[in-house]
């Protein structure tokens, strides 16, 4: 995401505690996979937090919607997939050494399709 304009980094990466910043998350669990004539149908979920002070909503605002954007046009580089829906809450969190920051939780939800493999002697 190197076009949003705060740092990125992945859950569980090494990071100072500067704010805005933005947090993805590549561990959700994924649907189990439905097959259509030899087309396997995945929906998978990526969460992403955007994190400001909690008195700067309109920084929270903005990085969101950078986001929301740059989400919505991700594509697997080997497997057909398409962007199926996304939800987001603003809360408040106390994560930053008991300070409150503000935080934007989203989901995105993307469909990827690829061939279906059986496996044993059928």
């Amino acid at each position: 995401m190197p076009q949003v304009r705060a740092p990125v980094f992945y859950d569980g990466q090494k990071h100072d505690a500067k704010y805005p910043q933005v947090i993805i998350d590549l561990s959700n669990i994924q649907n189990e996979p439905r097959s259509y004539n030899g087309i396997e149908e995945t929906k998978l979920t990526i969460s992403v937090d955007v994190y400001s002070k909690i008195d700067r909503l309109d920084i929270l605002l903005d990085i969101s919607n950078q986001v929301r954007n740059i989400m919505q046009q991700v594509r697997c580089a080997h497997w057909r997939s398409e962007f199926d829906d996304y939800s987001v809450r603003i809360l408040v969190d106390e994560s930053y050494q008991g300070e409150s920051l503000k935080r934007a939780a989203f989901l995105f939800y993307f469909i990827t399709y690829g061939i279906a493999i059986k496996k044993g002697n059928d």
